[in-house]
């Protein structure tokens, strides 16, 4: 299940069409639980890397940590999910984003595809 579940985080960055490269740093695969940690080279020259530690629980694959750092090609941080134990005082918490101003604001549970999405509003399409 959780082999599955990390294959299908590939096959994700296999057919994005501004993921131009991608590595697997670190991948552990075990019955109940799992860990992934990828760099994505974007076709802007942005970078995202990320790292999800995942479980089984009732049947099914969930997120129990992550962090999705998306940073421009110069090495600002553009946007960081992230669901660490820290910003209590957010209302959503723990979910949160950390911003390039340093300011760090509530979001939703954060997905690999839903960050994909929220990249994909603001990269120049090949037409601009």
């Amino acid at each position: 299940m959780i082999d599955t579940y990390l294959e299908g985080i590939i096959q994700c960055l296999s057919t994005c069409p501004f993921v131009s490269a991608f590595n697997v740093t670190r991948e552990e695969v075990g019955e109940e639980d799992g860990y992934i940690r990828i760099k994505c080279n974007l076709s802007n020259g942005d970078t995202l890397e990320f790292a999800e530690y995942v479980e089984v629980l009732k049947e099914k694959v969930c997120i129990v940590t992550y962090s999705y750092h998306w940073q421009d090609a110069k090495g600002q941080v553009v946007k960081r999910w992230d669901n660490v134990g820290h910003h209590k005082e957010l209302n959503t918490f723990p979910y949160h984003v950390h911003l390039p101003t340093g300011e760090v604001v509530g979001t939703i549970s954060m997905t690999l595809s839903k960050v994909l999405k929220e990249i994909e509003k603001v990269l120049p399409t090949e037409n601009e």
